[in-house]
């Protein structure tokens, strides 16, 4: 006759997820089910561990995980470690459990596990082949995890075409310092690489504004390129602060409506078939102009000198057949009839 479910040990599953990949997921739950019945069945790690282009966000769904996201108060603290400390300890105290399994390759969890099977209790360890001795030998019993196979598709990262703040939809646009983003119509909103604040901030600061982010002591919004939490960064404008939205895993940032031209008042935003204006005009004419005397950009048509500008110095439609008349004039280039393009030198 078949062992009844009753007397199956119950049994507590604790997963370290910053430290063990959720391609062990099935492998960490098959061994669970065969030392007794996996009731409590919980993750820790930080809130990036869990978001929707991770593999813990598909696992605990997979698994019935309950998610324990935690953020980190002060830089270089592993809060999620302890977090999964104290409920082993309440586990083990309150008796929830008959048995304990911690699932991680982190020595620390040494005295937790000496302190489970001294209080009478079963301790299970499962973890990496280079988990240390002293976890290996605290646990009542041990099990590696198999290798990971290297062909297993990786989570795809879906860039996301809705605004983060307000819902509308976002669109291409750039800046005049040749910066590709996108920009929310409906409430202003914009997204755009961290590098576009290098004219601005020092290499120094700007690590500042990562490190920030990779904290995560604030969260903002979720980041419109790949999906992950973003981080709350205070930056001081003159006498005033503002705070951006900044994703430490694709350094993309996020402005609300006038925060990226505070921050950069020099550059702006040109929408992809809005006229720069006269005077930007005359700014990309001569950095256009001296990149063809230099050899540093080549063309051979009229084609091929249209998709330059757009492409490659971001001209907006309407400015592109001011830009070669004036190259023209200024006696940059030359067109002839047939459309081959030739550089002036001087």
């Amino acid at each position: 006759m078949p062992q009844a479910e009753d007397n199956l040990t119950s049994l507590a599953v604790l997963i370290d997820a910053d430290n063990v990949s959720p391609a062990h997921a099935g492998f960490i739950f098959s061994t669970a089910r065969k030392l007794g019945d996996p009731i409590v069945r919980r993750a820790y790690g930080m809130v990036d561990c869990f978001s929707r282009e991770k593999g813990w966000w598909n696992a605990q769904r997979e698994f019935g995980i309950v998610a324990r996201p935690q953020v980190s108060n002060v830089s270089g603290k592993n809060v999620a470690d302890i977090a999964l400390a104290i409920d082993a300890m309440e586990l083990l105290y309150k008796k929830s459990s008959e048995a304990i399994c911690l699932v991680s390759s982190d020595s620390d969890f040494t005295a937790v596990a000496a302190k489970i099977r001294e209080e009478g209790c079963a301790v299970y360890g499962i973890g990496g082949e280079k988990t240390p001795i002293s976890f290996r030998q605290a646990c009542t019993q041990f099990f590696v995890l198999p290798g990971v196979r290297k062909s297993e598709p990786k989570p795809q990262v879906i860039r996301s075409e809705t605004c983060p703040r307000c819902g509308g939809k976002l669109v291409a646009a750039h800046t005049k310092s040749r910066h590709n983003c996108r920009t929310c119509p409906s409430c202003g909103g914009l997204s755009i690489k961290l590098a576009a604040l290098k004219s601005t901030f020092s290499e120094e600061s700007l690590s500042a504004l990562l490190a920030c982010a990779q904290r995560h002591e604030q969260i903002g919004c979720i980041c419109p390129d790949c999906g992950t939490p973003m981080s709350l960064a205070r930056v001081a404008v003159g006498k005033k602060t503002i705070e951006i939205d900044i994703c430490a895993k694709c350094r993309s940032v996020w402005y609300d409506k006038d925060e990226f031209n505070s921050l950069v008042p020099t550059d702006g935003l040109l929408q992809a078939n809005v006229s720069a204006g006269k005077a930007y005009r005359r700014e990309i004419v001569i950095a256009i102009a001296a990149d063809l005397r230099s050899g540093h950009a080549k063309v051979a048509d009229l084609g091929g000198m249209k998709t330059l500008l757009k492409r490659g110095y971001f001209v907006p439609t309407p400015d592109i057949q001011s830009v070669i008349s004036s190259l023209m004039s200024q006696k940059v280039l030359h067109i002839d009839k047939a459309g081959k393009v030739t550089i002036i030198k001087s």
